[in-house]
């Protein structure tokens, strides 16, 4: 069944409705979650993303702020962990400069790709990237060091000095500690 567009133009009038292609069906699709940041659907998907997540940052800041998670963080802080990963949120603690607690992201917590998580491994920052991968085991049984970076059309990551690297081991957490699709907190 085909589908059929309507457009808000700037003149605030809808246009008349017509049948839709693939690509203007992609972009109607996108626009929706555009559209509520206020920008265009039909600028580069990438750089959407990127000025979402820019966006929605200090919200994720947010869960540092809230007691239940500031108790976990306390404890796992006692036990020695730095990092704590839960469905796709990274809490990292950093010593040096008094920076402390602050949320990341990891691209993913379960197997994908030919690849598995290599749950007893490190990682390795030699940058301050938002993005953190941890250490995997690819298929063909080589083992890839966790580390820092940024995603596409987020520009690189700031290096770190070299006396500044860290290397840190990590837990996986289950649980519900994530932002939800449209950037709901679960302890809201």
């Amino acid at each position: 069944m085909p589908l059929g567009l309507l457009f808000l133009g700037h003149d605030g009038i809808w246009s008349k409705p017509y049948l839709a292609g693939e690509k203007a069906a992609l972009t109607a699709e996108r626009a929706k979650i555009a559209n509520g940041f206020d920008l265009s659907a039909t600028m580069h998907w990438g750089k959407t993303k990127a000025r979402i997540r820019q966006i929605l940052l200090p919200r994720a800041n947010q869960l540092l702020q809230l007691a239940s998670v500031q108790r976990l963080l306390a404890e796992a802080l006692a036990r020695g962990e730095r990092i704590l990963v839960s469905n796709g949120i990274v809490f990292w603690y950093e010593a040096h400069g008094g920076v402390g607690w602050q949320v990341k992201e990891t691209s993913s917590t379960r197997e994908a790709d030919g690849a598995t998580i290599w749950k007893e491994g490190t990682i390795l920052s030699t940058n301050h990237g938002r993005l953190v991968v941890l250490p995997y085991i690819k298929e063909n049984g080589e083992r890839i060091r966790g580390h820092t970076k940024n995603g596409p059309n987020d520009g690189r990551a700031l290096p770190r000095h070299p006396d500044h690297y860290v290397e840190i081991p990590f837990s996986l957490y289950g649980g519900d500690l994530m932002i939800g699709l449209f950037g709901e907190l679960p302890y809201e």
